[in-house]
């Protein structure tokens, strides 16, 4: 099984939270390939060649999809995604009234595009203490199930 995972990370919580999430994966023997969104990968190639995949991000501004993972945001609704097992995550800071709001814009937008969502979505207060890393890796267990 092959898991691809894209992310974006301002501080470095939703860095570490995808770092938790690939070991949490590699340790089932899951082939996991790990993007920066901020390395420009286009939409068109992230969603080839792999059994799911993992969208992982921050929440800006006023409840925003960030700027490095916006224009892939963007390109999602172009595609169809029929079908496609999509995960999403992300961290945020719960004395935001809009807490996480952009791991919500991104599981809407990939399945108005058609994908299903393979797990419940998984928010994360700042960067993963004890309780985060045993949700991530129970997020990980339902994701290869």
């Amino acid at each position: 099984m092959k898991i691809k995972i894209i992310y974006t990370s301002l501080t470095g919580n939703t860095q570490e939270t995808v770092e938790v999430l690939s070991d949490a994966l590699t340790a089932q023997d899951i082939d996991v390939a790990v993007f920066d969104s901020e390395d420009g990968v286009e939409v068109e190639d992230f969603f080839t060649a792999a059994d799911a995949y993992v969208l992982a991000t921050f929440t800006d501004g006023d409840g925003e999809v960030p700027d490095g993972i916006l224009d892939f945001y963007d390109d999602i609704a172009e595609l169809d995604l029929t079908d496609i097992p999509v995960a999403v995550l992300g961290t945020g800071d719960t004395s935001y009234d809009d807490f996480c709001q952009a791991v919500d814009l991104l599981a809407g937008q990939c399945t108005t595009s058609g994908a299903h969502l393979a797990v419940p979505t998984l928010k994360i207060e700042l960067a993963p203490d004890d309780e985060a890393v045993a949700a991530i890796e129970q997020f990980a267990q339902q994701l290869t199930q």
